[in-house]
């Protein structure tokens, strides 16, 4: 699963990077460490206004939801079961790009939980995203899928990992309903294990 990202790029950085006005970004502090239970807002892309980054809350909320619904359990949507569940069924197409330049995710290892930060190199890349709007509120869902490579060994106990998307034909596919696969190629080094990072 996916419930910690990182985000320490400048407004200019993220605009020169995706080509994209930045609109609302104002409110944005970057951040080492954005925790999904905070249900922040952070930048995201959507189908509908590819030249624009916005401000929308992690965690989604369906339209139809009503004032007791629980975003704890819509703050990542399992990739293999989007067209089943009743939150995510009807806004398969409604997609996004969640900016980051980093996730988090922990390694259990005899007893004890080692966190690791992943990424490609501090670069800016995007994890893939739903969205959806509830009243006056702009929700998104952090798209996950079976760990890979090396992700098998770092979150080795759920074995997931967050959609990650790293070149523009990857994120325009991803957008646009069209078939891509993850990316799990992310920068590692020798020594990665006694430094608990990836960078």
């Amino acid at each position: 699963m996916c419930y910690q990202t990182k985000i320490t790029k400048k407004k200019e950085e993220l605009q020169k990077k995706f080509d994209a006005k930045i609109t609302g970004l104002d409110d944005f502090d970057p951040s080492e460490v954005i925790k999904a239970f905070d249900f922040p807002k952070t930048p995201v892309i959507t189908d509908q206004d590819e030249g624009e980054i916005q401000l929308y809350q992690w965690g989604l909320i369906p339209y139809w939801a009503d004032d007791s619904w629980n975003r704890n359990y819509t703050l990542n949507a399992r990739i293999e079961t989007l067209k089943e569940k009743p939150s995510f069924k009807n806004i398969v197409t409604n997609r996004c790009l969640i900016l980051v330049n980093g996730f988090y995710e922990w390694q259990h290892v005899d007893g004890s939980k080692i966190k690791y930060e992943i990424g490609f190199n501090n670069d800016i890349f995007a994890l893939a995203g739903l969205y959806d709007h509830w009243a006056d509120t702009k929700t998104y869902t952090v798209v996950t899928t079976e760990a890979q490579g090396l992700m098998k060994e770092i979150h080795n106990t759920k074995l997931r990992m967050p959609f990650a998307l790293y070149s523009k034909q990857e994120m325009d596919a991803w957008l646009h309903g069209d078939k891509v696969k993850p990316r799990f190629d992310f920068t590692t080094n020798p020594g990665l294990y006694q430094q608990h990072t990836l960078f």
